[in-house]
């Protein structure tokens, strides 16, 4: 059996450009979810001489920010169908931040989510395809908190955010009949979990 490589595998999936946008919500005392702000986004992924490097360009402010690493940090969880997350490797009663991403060939969404508990402080929508392809927008979103069986859960377009005490997840159905989803969890103790549910 074959040895699953991280590294080979999230470049495969993921390097190359990217063109999208980002919306920023913040969440408000009734856990509803509200469109703050958007902009055009571009994203190059590549392998530097052994380098990953990721540059994210605003383009409505031109601003460049830039990741690097030789290898995924022990934290990044990688999926083999190329979806991935990143966050804290333990949480506790504080606020935490976790990226999670899912890839289906030429189309990404990617939700960068602010918890504290169970209340959501803020959300990064991130909607991007590779150039040439269209990214549909949606209009200014407010997403109400809903109640689901052991956790909250808000719907953004094609996309459904759930979260819970130690655990969120990004669902997406790129095209009807067919979804996939990514779970970043933790354990009582606040442990990062291995990585599951997670869909091809």
């Amino acid at each position: 059996m074959p040895v699953f490589d991280r590294r080979v595998t999230l470049l495969a999936c993921n390097a190359g450009l990217w063109e999208g946008h980002f919306l920023q919500l913040e969440g408000g005392a009734d856990g509803e979810a509200v469109e703050r702000d958007r902009f055009p986004s571009r994203l190059l992924v590549e392998d530097r001489d052994g380098t990953v490097v990721a540059d994210l360009t605003n383009l409505s402010s031109g601003v460049v920010r830039s990741m690097r690493f030789a290898d995924p940090p022990p934290e990044m969880q990688i999926h083999p169908a190329g979806h991935w997350s990143l966050g804290p490797d333990r949480i506790g009663p504080w606020p935490w931040v976790s990226e999670l991403c899912l890839t289906v060939g030429d189309r990404r969404r990617r939700a960068v989510v602010r918890l504290e508990g169970e209340t959501l402080i803020s959300v990064v929508l991130v909607l991007e395809a590779r150039p040439g392809l269209a990214v549909p927008l949606p209009p200014p979103l407010r997403l109400p908190r809903l109640q689901e069986a052991g956790c909250w859960l808000w719907r953004a377009h094609d996309l459904e955010l759930r979260a819970a005490a130690g655990w969120v997840e990004l669902l997406w159905q790129p095209q009807p009949g067919r979804s996939c989803c990514l779970r970043r969890a933790y354990s009582p103790y606040g442990l990062l979990e291995p990585l599951a549910d997670a869909s091809p």
